[in-house]
């Protein structure tokens, strides 16, 4: 009789032992490993970066860009692209701190060097003309396929996706021109 009443509790014991064990094998909880790029066969069965979505909200924001009126100390697409790296910073923020992800985690160094490529770049580019906005959107796109192109992790391609998704979306919508630039 005993042994009947005991036999849920070992059963839930042994399930928790048991997720504990796979939740300490997270890849993108452990160090970076050196990564080859992805074969013919992981391209086919990989969440695609850039997605759709990445590429409508890239276009929607260099036309957005090109719109905006050259006002006040820092011009409107100047503006636009420091709220574009406050927001992806703060999608990227968010990202560690939920997670917990270490200083030296997979998921970290990848999001950090989106970051950092991003920050480059906008830097650099804080205009965008009519003559070269598909250069633009291009460039855009091609940080994003250059940080994925060895990453195999559909949760992290997704991040990835989604902090560029995010970054531009919430800059198109803030109207909010006290973001300072980001350095």
């Amino acid at each position: 009789m005993k042994l009947i009443k005991l036999l849920p509790v070992m059963a839930i014991a042994s399930v928790c032992v048991a997720g504990q064990v796979h939740a300490a094998q997270d890849p993108l909880m452990m160090p970076e490993q050196p990564a080859a790029p992805l074969t013919a066969e992981q391209q086919e069965i990989s969440l695609a970066v850039p997605s759709e979505e990445v590429k409508a909200v890239v276009s929607e924001f260099a036309a957005f860009q090109l719109g905006q009126p050259n006002t006040g100390r820092v011009s409107g697409q100047e503006r636009l692209a420091n709220n574009a790296l406050y927001y992806m910073n703060v999608r990227r923020s968010w990202y560690i701190t939920s997670h917990r992800y270490k200083k030296d985690s997979y998921a970290r160094v990848a999001l950090d060097r989106l970051y950092l490529d991003y920050k480059e770049f906008f830097t650099n580019n804080t205009t965008v003309s009519e003559m070269n906005q598909a250069e633009y959107e291009n460039q855009i796109l091609a940080i994003l396929e250059k940080n994925t192109a060895n990453v195999s992790n559909d949760e992290l391609r997704f991040y990835m996706n989604e902090m560029v998704i995010y970054s531009l979306k919430e800059a198109m919508r803030d109207g909010n021109n006290r973001v300072k630039r980001i350095r």
